[in-house]
This record gives C-alpha cells, structure tokens and sequence, in this order.
C-alpha cells in the first residue's frame, strides 16, 4: 500500500532542494530537449505515433517527498531496472488552480528518458486534493480519519467518489499531464484514481468499530457513514467506469492500471452485505475490462511470507494473467520494514506464481546492495506470463455411455470462492477445491461444458466470475 507524503515544499530540480514557495504556473506543453544533469532538469519528449509497449519488468516505487530528486541516478542506472513509478499527490502536483508544479515529473522523464527506461505515474486525488477543489461549487466531502500503516493521522475531508465537480476537476487536471507527457514513449502506464482515497488503489475508508476521529454527527464507524451517504454498489461502480473512460480519452497511448481493494461491505439496499467486499471488485475490474487492450490489473500489497496468498484480489489478478497486463507492488520496503514486508525474493515468488508482467519494488530495495539478487532474478523472470492457464477444462475419462468433464484451477481459492462447472446455464457442480469433476450421459450432439472460478453458483462469463473456460464433448 502507499503512504502520501504530507509536506508542502516543492522541489526545483533533480538536486533536490526546496524553495518556501511554489514556482510559477508553467504552460502544459513540453520544454525543449536536453540533459538530465541541468538546474531544471528538462522533459525530453519525442513524438509518440503508436501504442506504448506494454509495462513490463522490475519497476522502482518511489512516493515523491518535497525537497527530494525523484529517482537517485543509480536507480537508473540498474540493468535490472525496466522502468520507475512515481507517486505524487494533487495537491503538489496542481497547489493552486492552473499552477502545475512540473519539476519533479520532468526530472523522472527525463532522466528515463536518457537511461532508456519507462516511467509510469501514481498521481493520487483523494484525500489529497488541493484546497481549492474543495471550496469549489458543488463539491461535496465527508471527514475520515487518514489512517493508513496505523499512522493515527487525523481526520480530514475526502471527496465523494462520485462527485461530478470533484471528479471534473481532477479529469481537467489530467488534460495537463497528457497535454504535457502524453506524447512521450517512455510514459507506459498511469494509474486510475478519482474514486479513491489515500492512493489510487480502489479503496475508500472502512473501519467497522467506533471511531472517535469522525465528526459528532456521524454514525460511530465508517461503514455506517458510507450508508448515510448514499454508497450503493453500482453507484461506486458507476464512478469507476467514468473514471476509465475518461481515462481512456485523455491518455490514448498509455494503460491504465487498477490497483485492487475490497468494495465496502454494504449492498444496493444500503444495507450491510459482506459479499460486496469481493463483488464490488469484480465489478470495477469489469468496468476496466471495457478496454481490456490497454488494462493493467494489479495488486498494491504483496508479501514476501512463507505462505503462498490465498486472497480474492491476489486471484483475481492472476485469473487474468496472459490475456492482458497484470502486476504486483510490493506492500512495503523489505528494507525498511523487513518483518512487515518479508524477503524479497519470496514476493517475487508469488509474483511469478501468478504470472505478472510487472513487480514495483520500493526504490530502497533497489538500492541495497543485498537484495540484488532478488531483483536480478526479477529482471530475468518477468514478464512470467507465458502459458498461463488459471483455469483449464478437459474430458478427463470417457466411457461408452459417460464422460467425466474436470476443471482445474490454479488459484489459491478464498473461501468465498468455487469452481462452478455447466451445461449451458444448467449448474452441474460446485466445489471449493482446486479440481473438481462431475461425470454427465454421453450425447448424440457437441454439448459445450463450461467452468468458471467465482462465488458458488455463479454464471458463466458473468461479471462476478474471475476467469471462464469451456470444453467441448464430441460423439
């Protein structure tokens, strides 16, 4: 997960130091070509006439910090490095309406620029939208509490996901960086925000039991507040898919990255419903899958513990390996929280495991020189999506009368999640285990059988299914 970075210096250059004041507003289209190693530290930015290769490879996170240079040279200097991710609020981005802070974005273009790797870009709303959004018209808030790695950060206001004034604004902005960078052909991937809160992972303030950081006149936990607000499912869904289309419109030669969360656990009634915490997700993963040549699926929080994950986002990622982009960020830095975080090289196992294309690691384990080996095997190993068959349906014995139709998954199935196996929308079997068959009468015709890894029952290419497959039974 991403912590954001809370101070209000800026940065002037690749050196990394600060000044007390913002710089002035500078126009969105791209400086002239030159050197990484200058005072400002110009974009270099060739005309792009075609789809960006897809991200791919050991990328270095880094979660911008006033003052700072983006990247250290040596980042770049990595062989095993193929590209870098930089995190950066809104409200450094943009501090004053129409008043971009361009300097730390054209250091990283530029600098991988000249080192011949990509870049892409978590550029986060949320939580940390400029004041003036929200003094605008119309733009609605609800305090919460900032809580993420148990900072007891307090509460403040976060926009409502579906707020159209909130939501235009951050799309206007948008326009800017495309304006700017969209153009690169180094720039590979963006991240998707708007909906979202602390960071662009698609989730919103959760916590179940009292909390004292809300205002008096909320209802006593999060949950609960959301229900006063009006969240429905499809009401957050809704919001998602505005934010991909726009997306997709404004950055024509980039994908777009999902980062997963559960949904809230609350249902179109606005009443308490657990299943929504996997269904909800489903569904916005749906809604990228409207533009399934440039969606990037991925899981902000992966571990490097002995044992192998088992949760719905994990699979749900991994369902999609070698039919679009996938990928893994690392919880936190092995380095800085090595117990948190566990070994490198046991994330980079199930990373492979699941066949990503990409793995963001902390630019911190980049750096240190014993975890080198890790991120050499990354290099090597990724993109790991060659051959990948989530789920597989085959005729596993055939007698003169019967056929046996098994499925068998390589998902480390949640609780809450099942092979279902069909004949048409007639459900045949239902099992919670990795392999599951069901033995049928032989037909005269072709029946087609299918399968598919989601909430028992659930129909075949359903939304709510993780991955389907199909197999034929011939006379």
């Amino acid at each position: 997960m991403i912590v954001a970075a809370l101070a209000a210096t800026y940065l002037t250059g690749c050196g990394g130091s600060s000044a007390a004041t913002p710089p002035p507003s500078t126009p969105a289209t791209a400086p002239p070509r030159g050197s990484a190693t200058t005072s400002d530290c110009p974009l270099v930015a060739a005309p792009a006439n075609r789809m960006s290769a897809p991200p791919a490879g050991l990328i270095a996170f880094k979660i911008y910090q006033p003052g700072e240079a983006p990247f250290p040279s040596e980042v770049f200097a990595d062989p095993s490095v193929s590209g870098v991710d930089i995190f950066m609020q809104w409200s450094q981005l943009e501090p004053e309406s129409g008043v971009f802070n361009w300097s730390v974005l054209d250091c990283v273009f530029a600098q991988a620029d000249d080192h011949n790797k990509f870049v892409a870009l978590t550029l986060s709303p949320g939580f940390t939208t400029p004041a003036w959004v929200l003094e605008l018209p119309g733009v609605q808030t609800q305090s919460f509490a900032f809580e993420y790695f148990n900072n007891n950060a307090p509460a403040r206001p976060l926009p409502l996901p579906w707020n159209q004034p909130y939501l235009q604004a951050w799309f206007t902005s948008l326009k800017a960086v495309a304006e700017r960078y969209g153009t690169n052909p180094e720039f590979r991937l963006i991240a998707v925000g708007g909906p979202t809160s602390v960071s662009t992972e698609m989730s919103l303030p959760d916590r179940t039991s009292g909390d004292t950081a809300l205002p008096a006149s909320a209802n006593g936990s999060d949950i609960a507040e959301w229900q006063t607000l009006g969240y429905t499912p499809s009401r957050y869904a809704s919001a998602w898919k505005e934010a991909f289309s726009n997306y997709r419109q404004i950055f024509p030669n980039q994908f777009l990255g999902l980062a997963l969360y559960p949904g809230l656990p609350i249902g179109e009634n606005e009443q308490p419903d657990p299943s929504q915490k996997i269904a909800t997700e489903l569904d916005v993963i749906a809604a990228g899958l409207q533009y399934k040549e440039v969606f990037a699926l991925g899981e902000a929080g992966i571990r490097g513990g002995v044992p192998p994950p088992s949760d719905p986002a994990y699979n749900a990622v991994m369902a999609k390996c070698g039919s679009i982009v996938t990928g893994f960020q690392n919880s936190r830095s092995a380095t800085v929280d090595p117990t948190d975080q566990g070994p490198l090289n046991l994330a980079l196992g199930h990373v492979a495991a699941a066949g990503a294309s990409f793995w963001e690691v902390y630019v911190q384990d980049v750096l240190n020189p014993s975890m080198q080996s890790a991120t050499t095997t990354a290099a090597a190993q990724l993109p790991a999506d060659k051959g990948c068959k989530p789920l597989v349906v085959t005729i596993a014995s055939r007698t003169a009368t019967s056929v046996t139709v098994t499925a068998v998954t390589d998902l480390r199935l949640d609780p809450a999640e099942s092979i279902n196996i069909y004949l048409g929308t007639t459900l045949l079997r239902t099992c919670s285990t990795s392999t599951c068959s069901v033995s049928v009468p032989l037909s005269s015709s072709s029946p087609i059988y299918a399968a598919d890894v989601g909430a028992p029952g659930t129909a075949p290419d359903n939304t709510q299914a993780l991955v389907s497959a199909t197999t034929t039974v011939t006379p």
